[in-house]
C-alpha cells in the first residue's frame, strides 16, 4: 500500500521519530534498569537532554525519507519533511532554553 498524500507523510513523520526515541530508550536506558516513567521524568527535569533525544529520534526518519524519495512519492515526502522540521524546531528551542 503506497500512498502519495501529504497528510499521510505528516503522520509518518510524527510517528517514526517517536519510535526512534522509544528505540533509544530500549537500547540505552532499559539495560540500566530505568523504567519508562523514570525516563520521561528524566527528560522533564533535565531539559538540555530533550534536544539530544529528539535529534537522535529523527535519525529514524532516514530510511523513511530514502524509501519515499526512491519511489518518487513527493507529496508524502513533503509531509514527512514538515513533521521533521517541526521536531527540529522543537529541539532547537529546547537547546537554547527558549521553552
Amino acid at each position: 500500500m503506497i500512498r502519495n498524500n501529504a497528510a499521510f507523510g505528516f503522520l509518518l513523520g510524527v510517528i517514526v521519530p517517536l519510535l526512534g526515541i522509544l528505540l533509544l530508550f530500549v537500547i540505552k536506558y532499559m539495560p540500566q534498569n530505568v523504567s519508562l516513567t523514570d525516563f520521561i521524568y528524566l527528560l522533564k527535569t533535565n531539559k538540555p537532554n530533550i534536544s539530544k533525544v529528539i535529534s537522535l529520534g529523527l535519525i529514524a526518519c532516514i530510511p523513511l525519507i530514502t524509501y519515499y524519495k526512491n519511489r518518487k512519492l513527493y507529496l508524502t515526502l513533503r509531509g514527512i519533511f514538515i513533521a521533521i522540521t517541526l521536531y527540529a524546531l522543537l529541539a532547537v528551542t529546547y537547546k537554547f532554553h527558549l521553552l
